[in-house]
């Protein structure tokens, strides 16, 4: 069944869930969907759209980057009802915490179904790059989320968790358990992967390093402080371990870096660690490394683990969200207790220790990934459950 779809994204900032969608939105379009993606600001995701060729809008009134709230609520409100009437969707198809509030005011009336994936937990916002410094916002800015979750999906006809801790983390806060699926995010394999040789070779890498990889924008969420606490506890051990960061920060907050950068010279671990922009995760950073790291302090379902899985990475992972269900315990992978720094440590010295287990866990990542961490699987569920939603029993 052909359908005529719209996704609502409303940052220019390029995360995993722009990423996701845009993704889908792909794979939607090439199965024969209409589909189109409304952007609330022009940035890195409308031009993605425009180079893959998917469909898209941005809005146009000047009121959304209004200083007044209540005036850029009522833009992106007005926005969001001009693209439902001139594209009249089957179904709407929300991304973000400001898209689910405002498809919750908007839609119900004109009315069109609506689902709102939910990429990560609540809980993550407790460690957003606002709150570097800051630790005293987090508790205003767990309590907003948690509950704003809840409000802002009221009126969804499903919600998507993207992990089954994220769906858990909803249930606490009163949500439904009948109203969530979970569908954990896919990815195309790579069309092509460099060799180890050829991709430190572009990268100008040292061609006899073991090179620990961590990837993600910088935030406190993301736990590349804790990274590097642990790296500098194997380093003494290891002189030829090298710990490579790539990341940008998010919409020009530099703060989470440069408060990285000044960690990283205090430990005094600056010659055997390197961060790096922003890479393409399929242009040599994953084929370069010998294992990945996720040591964020809660993730919904990275595709960053899913990059490094398809890549045949051996993961080291967070013991919180949905990390362990992509990447199962001693079976793709080692896992660390979120936010413990010697267990994170002591998982490092495992695998630095043992390269056998390195590739046995690195096959197994890929075959994991390849049977079961496909875009097409994901795809096919969210398939199901718009036809649910649009033509119920």
């Amino acid at each position: 069944m052909s359908l005529r779809l719209l996704h609502v994204l409303s940052s220019p900032h390029m995360g995993g869930a722009e990423r996701v969608c845009l993704n889908l939105a792909k794979a939607q379009k090439a199965s024969g969907h209409e589909v189109c993606i409304l952007f609330m600001s022009a940035g890195a995701g409308s031009r993605h759209a425009e180079q893959e060729g998917i469909p898209f809008t941005v809005a146009a009134s000047a009121d959304i980057a209004s200083s007044c709230r209540s005036r850029r609520w009522k833009a992106i409100a007005r926005e969001l009802e001009r693209a439902a009437g001139q594209l009249r969707p089957q179904l709407v198809h929300s991304h973000v915490p400001l898209t689910h509030l405002v498809c919750n005011r908007v839609l119900p009336p004109i009315p069109v179904p609506w689902i709102a994936t939910m990429h990560g937990s609540w809980r993550q916002f407790a460690y957003a790059p606002r709150t570097f410094g800051r630790p005293y916002l987090r508790p205003f800015l767990l309590v907003r989320h948690a509950f704003g979750d809840l409000i802002a999906t009221r009126s969804a006809a499903r919600i998507v968790a993207v992990a089954d801790s994220v769906k858990r983390d909803l249930q606490t806060v009163g949500v439904s358990p009948s109203r969530v699926v979970t569908i954990h995010n896919g990815l195309e394999p790579p069309a092509s992967v460099l060799s180890r040789s050829e991709a430190r070779a572009r990268l100008g890498l040292p061609s006899d390093a073991i090179l620990i990889g961590s990837m993600g924008y910088h935030a406190p969420v993301k736990g590349f402080d804790l990274l590097a606490r642990a790296f500098a506890r194997v380093m003494p051990r290891h002189p030829h371990a090298r710990l490579l960061i790539a990341g940008g920060d998010v919409l020009g907050n530099d703060r989470p870096r440069r408060g990285l950068e000044r960690l990283i010279a205090h430990l005094g671990i600056g010659g055997q660690v390197q961060l790096l922009a922003a890479q393409d995760p399929r242009a040599g950073f994953m084929s370069a490394l010998d294992l990945f790291v996720v040591a964020s302090r809660t993730e919904g379902m990275p595709l960053v683990l899913l990059e490094a899985m398809w890549h045949g990475k051996p993961p080291l992972v967070t013991s919180a969200g949905g990390c362990i269900e992509a990447a199962r315990p001693g079976r793709e992978s080692l896992v660390f207790q979120s936010r413990n720094i010697a267990d994170l440590a002591a998982n490092l010295e495992i695998l630095l220790n043992d390269k056998a287990l390195r590739e046995s866990l690195g096959k197994a990542a890929w075959a994991r990934a390849s049977a079961h961490l496909t875009l097409s699987s994901c795809a096919s569920e969210y398939d199901r459950l718009y036809s649910e939603v649009i033509s119920p029993c």
